[in-house]
């Protein structure tokens, strides 16, 4: 099972206070069911059945991103946290880490490029010689 760290000043935030409380439960469950490298799979009809909610996608996707990009739409399915990376792994993107070159496949298979991701810095390792 996936662990996720968790910003617990959300509880303090505006755009977060201001949501109605289907659209916060949804907003946990976008960011723990996403994958190792950000990506949400949309599939609202199963969240709304399991949760006895009716949340709108795209009242969803205005919400999550009032006052700050927060997702990006990659495609008509899928949704990109923006600063998952960052959060999860840190700003250094390390070509020589092999969890970092797992997570940029990811994103290739996706058409995002690791350079769109603001706040990344892309590092490798320096080798040292005997």
């Amino acid at each position: 099972m996936p662990k996720r760290f968790t910003a617990t000043e959300i509880w303090e935030e505006d755009w977060f206070i201001e949501m109605p409380l289907e659209y916060k439960i949804f907003w946990f469950f976008v960011k723990d069911k996403c994958d190792q490298a950000g990506f949400f799979k949309l599939n609202i009809k199963s969240f709304n059945t399991a949760h006895s909610t009716n949340v709108d996608i795209e009242t969803a996707f205005e919400l999550f991103n009032k006052g700050k990009k927060r997702l990006r739409k990659v495609n008509g399915s899928m949704w990109l946290l923006e600063d998952f990376f960052k959060f999860q792994y840190g700003q250094k993107f390390n070509i020589d880490n092999r969890v970092h070159v797992g997570i940029e496949k990811i994103y290739c298979s996706h058409g995002v490029s690791i350079g769109s991701l603001k706040g990344i810095e892309r590092v490798s390792k320096v080798s040292k010689e005997t």
